[in-house]
């Protein structure tokens, strides 16, 4: 109590010292700033650095993230390829190598005195690459920029009362012909997780209770570099790296106790401890040349190799009278590569047409070593879990061409083709290897009816991103599941066609509406696998499905309320998605999807006092994940609210006191086991979960110089 009482009363003062000035208790007046009128072009908003001037920025990650309408996005992971891969952001109208390097790292590194405007590239002009986006961000940044650094210190206290400081700092200086940054990111952090669960019978009587505390400590240092040549005119080379070194330790406590009515009696206690190690390095070379005036080329180059161990991790159980019953001993290990090499070559015969095509080719793999074993206090026995021990390896080539067309001064055209070739080869306790060929073209007509209002219809075929996981089996011992490797397991592949509406008001506000409608094939989701040794929940493919999808996006400012610079993103989703269950031949829903999503995020600004203060809310409707053997409900209660006030009226840093997870709900899950086949229908038990990690509070400071 005591601990809780400290708790609250240090992030309640930290917050009221923040609040503690006299500006704060009175809405401000006009901001005695000019706030520049947005500029543009057709195809082209432009933002000056006084339209971001309310929200006191101080990277141009600030900046990026207040641009009406628009949301960075570090590119689609489950879309195949180094193009997906890339954003929507341009620096000076050229992409950063991003493979390497979050977006949000990029821009973190720019001061906001080093940005001479922000362009919001909103329909395909033959002048950029949109590579699938329907808009872009492009910073243009000021002549002479170069030497400048940023720094973010934060220290966040966990719901256990744990400190978990952190620090991101970066520096960019000239070195001879070139330009070098140098970052680091680093720090901990002490969540406890804590769990309350209840198993039911058939008849949903329960009959057994647990509490568990699961304290976790997460440690981790990640230098980065980059380097930027312009080794002449007509060419450039850019270099990424980056490293990760992490660590993982938790140490958990349960109690489990039987229920008879209002009984309670102890039945076994749990225990286990583990340290869990893990180590990244990635590289992306970047190398651009201007052919002629209207050809160029780029070549790409991009490796990455990750490992982890974890355990050997022992879940030990103790009978309350005779002490140690048993324990599951589980011992993991893994190696994930990727290299990857992309060569394209760009033409723009005039204003009008810009043609790309290229190559590309990329091998990726992972070493999976998976193993389990029960201690009974004498003896520890090996268990035998099919596909344990196992590597995957994927071979794939690429041809793509792309056309940008604008037809006239109120409609463009993109138009693509890529062909891809993949052979897929494993070892180990599975041996197979297959080929694939996937013939993916796009299309997207985008029509300005007018400075405001914008339309994009488009269609396309995606070819998703192979999880290797699923080649591999695994054992969540503290969750009671077994998932077996499933050497059969093939890419999903989707035809989707696409229609979006945006309109645009005032200087910041922004509305868009997309529909959008997905055929797939070989969906994800969960079969049933027999061997020698039992019945198996395995990932596969289970069949066509469709997803009828509406997405509503709105950025508006609050005047017209009475709040003035104030500024409310909204987004809002509904997914209807459909497949027949391959076990119960009935139409269903996916595993995993959400059927809404809502996503609020508020800031208001008082310039005059520089303070500022907002908060984001995330909601959920509940979720279903079909296995073989089993049926869950997942249901996030009452969403996730933060609430954040800062200041930057002392030496120009921006500090900041934040609460995360402002409900402290939990999130609930609710299981039901079949006994057997989750087709026959016939419950075994019910298991309830209440799982929350509580609420965090924060205090930050970040400026640059």
């Amino acid at each position: 109590m005591m601990r809780g009482t400290i708790r609250y009363g240090a992030a309640s003062a930290c917050i009221g010292a923040l609040l503690a000035t006299p500006a704060w208790a009175v809405q401000d007046g006009p901001a005695a700033v000019t706030t520049p009128q947005v500029q543009g072009q057709a195809g082209v908003a432009t933002y000056e650095p006084g339209f971001f001037t309310d929200y006191a920025p101080v990277t141009a990650l600030d900046m990026v993230s207040r641009v009406p309408g628009f949301g960075l996005s570090n590119g689609d992971t489950s879309r195949r390829g180094l193009g997906d891969s890339f954003g929507n952001l341009l620096i000076d109208g050229r992409r950063p190598s991003n493979k390497s390097l979050s977006l949000q790292t990029v821009l973190q590194r720019i001061p906001v005195g080093d940005v001479e405007r922000i362009e919001l590239i909103q329909e395909a002009l033959p002048q950029y690459d949109m590579r699938g986006h329907s808009r872009l961000v492009n910073v243009i940044l000021r002549e002479g920029a170069g030497r400048a650094g940023s720094w973010d210190a934060r220290i966040q206290m966990s719901d256990s009362g744990r400190l978990g400081p952190r620090i991101i700092a970066s520096y960019t200086t000239p070195v001879g012909p070139t330009e070098m940054t140098f970052g680091i990111d680093t720090g901990m952090s002490g969540n406890r997780v804590e769990r309350h669960t209840a198993d039911h019978d058939a008849a949903d009587v329960e009959f057994r209770r647990g509490h568990d505390n699961d304290q976790r400590q997460y440690e981790e240092f990640a230098p980065t570099w980059s380097m930027n040549w312009d080794i002449d005119d007509d060419s450039r080379l850019r270099v990424d790296a980056r490293a990760n070194v992490w660590t993982w330790h938790r140490v958990r406590f349960a109690d489990v106790y039987a229920v008879s009515g209002s009984t309670l009696t102890p039945e076994w206690y749990e225990h286990n401890e583990t340290e869990n190690h893990g180590s990244l390095y990635s590289g992306t070379l970047s190398y651009q040349r201007e052919l002629s005036e209207h050809l160029s080329s780029e070549t790409l180059f991009l490796a990455t190799r990750e490992r982890y161990e974890d355990g050997p991790e022992a879940y030990e159980s103790y009978d309350p009278q005779t002490g140690f019953i048993g324990a599951q001993i589980v011992d993991a290990a893994g190696e994930t590569e990727e290299t990857a090499f992309r060569q394209t070559l760009s033409w723009d015969p005039d204003e009008r047409h810009s043609l790309e095509i290229g190559g590309e080719y990329a091998l990726n793999a992972r070493d999976t070593d998976f193993a389990i074993a029960l201690d009974d206090g004498t003896t520890v026995t090996v268990l035998d879990l099919p596909v344990s021990s196992t590597r995957v390896e994927e071979s794939r080539s690429e041809l793509f061409a792309n056309h940008v067309w604008q037809i006239n001064d109120r409609f463009s055209l993109e138009s693509g083709l890529r062909y891809e070739f993949s052979e897929i080869t494993q070892t180990g306790d599975a041996q197979q290897t297959r080929s694939f060929t996937y013939p993916k073209p796009s299309v997207t007509l985008n029509y300005r009816s007018d400075d405001r209002n914008r339309f994009r219809l488009s269609g396309r075929r995606d070819v998703d991103q192979l999880d290797f996981g699923k080649f591999a089996s695994s054992v969540d011992v503290q969750d009671g599941n077994s998932t077996l490797g499933n050497p059969d397991y093939v890419p999903q592949r989707t035809w989707t066609l696409e229609g979006e509406w945006e309109r645009r008001f005032g200087d910041d506000g922004s509305f868009s509406l997309q529909i959008g409608y997905d055929w797939v094939e070989d969906l994800d989701g969960w079969i049933s696998i027999t061997t020698p040794t039992g019945v198996f929940d395995a990932p596969g493919n289970i069949g066509d499905g469709t997803n009828l999808r509406v997405t509503g996006n709105m950025t508006t400012p609050l005047d017209a309320f009475g709040l003035q610079n104030a500024v409310l993103d909204i987004f809002l989703e509904w997914y209807n998605t459909n497949v027949e269950d391959p076990l119960t031949g009935e139409d269903r829903h996916w595993s995993g999807y959400r059927e809404w999503e809502l996503a609020l995020d508020f800031r208001q600004t008082f310039p005059q006092s520089q303070m500022a203060w907002g908060w984001d809310y995330h909601w959920v409707t509940n979720g279903e994940v079909f296995r073989a053997r089993e049926y869950q409900e997942h249901d996030n209660t009452d969403g996730d609210l933060d609430i954040y006030v800062e200041t930057t009226r002392f030496l120009g840093v921006t500090l900041r006191a934040q609460v995360d997870g402002v409900f402290n709900d939990g999130d609930e899950r609710r299981r039901v086991f079949y006994d057997g086949s989750r087709a026959n229908g016939i419950i075994d038990s019910i298991d309830y979960q209440n799982w929350s990690m509580g609420r965090t509070f924060q205090i930050s400071a970040r400026s640059t110089f």
